[in-house]
């Protein structure tokens, strides 16, 4: 399976061509979602698109409704055992940025 990258949140108008370079974007919800009251129905909506996340090959890439972040973290995190691959937005990465992965890994065990 070649590899992905899930946008936690689509932003209209957003290039995600720097992202493309890790892998197809899937995105989890769209612009118009909010985190209010009850998310069960958004953390299964998560739950559903992350069922085959690999944490060898794919990359999650937070954008939008921190809430929303949070919760597409977390479930990233159940279903990996707490080690996958963030990409984070670098502007020192020449004259138009980039990312650069970061290596999530909350298994407790020391390094």
């Amino acid at each position: 399976m070649a590899s992905r990258v899930f946008i936690t949140q689509q932003q209209p108008g957003f290039d995600y061509s720097s992202a493309e370079d890790f892998g197809r974007v899937v995105s989890i919800w769209p612009s118009n979602v909010q985190a209010w009251g009850d998310t069960r129905h958004l953390a299964a909506d998560a739950r559903r698109i992350l069922s085959d996340f690999d944490p060898d090959q794919d990359y999650l890439l937070p954008m939008g409704d921190p809430a929303l972040m949070c919760m597409a973290s977390a479930e990233v995190s159940i279903g990996t055992d707490g080690t996958f691959n963030v990409l984070k937005w670098d502007r020192r990465k020449g004259k138009t940025g980039g990312y650069r992965v970061v290596e999530i890994d909350l298994d407790g065990q020391p390094v």
